[in-house]
């Protein structure tokens, strides 16, 4: 069931259902610097750029110790949509996301950008 909250201006924000979407949008909320997000809000529509990505794929690596490409974010443009793929990839290794686990799931044909 998904939970969701109003926030000051009377938005309804859907709220981390998981250990990954609490983790993302946590470290989304630092890297953009907002506090009222919720967990379907695209990352560039809140006005993420490059920069931005950047800074959150520092963060994830340095988070969960394995290197994710910068199309990670480009892809799984959510918080909601990049924890569901964290979540696939961390299950094919038991449940703790390694880099084995996202070894050939980025094609270097989408880019890095």
């Amino acid at each position: 069931m998904t939970e969701s909250v109003e926030d000051a201006a009377g938005a309804r924000r859907t709220t981390p259902r998981t250990r990954h979407e609490e983790i993302l949008l946590g470290m989304w909320q630092d890297v953009l610097g907002q506090s009222a997000m919720s967990v379907e809000d695209d990352f560039f529509v809140l006005g993420g750029n490059s920069l931005h990505v950047i800074r959150l794929i520092s963060r994830l690596s340095e988070q969960t110790g394995v290197d994710l490409p910068l199309q990670f974010v480009h892809d799984y443009p959510t918080v909601a949509e990049g924890a569901a793929r964290l979540d696939v990839l961390a299950a094919k290794s038991g449940g703790v996301l390694t880099e084995d686990s996202v070894a050939g799931e980025f094609h270097p044909s989408h880019g890095d950008w």
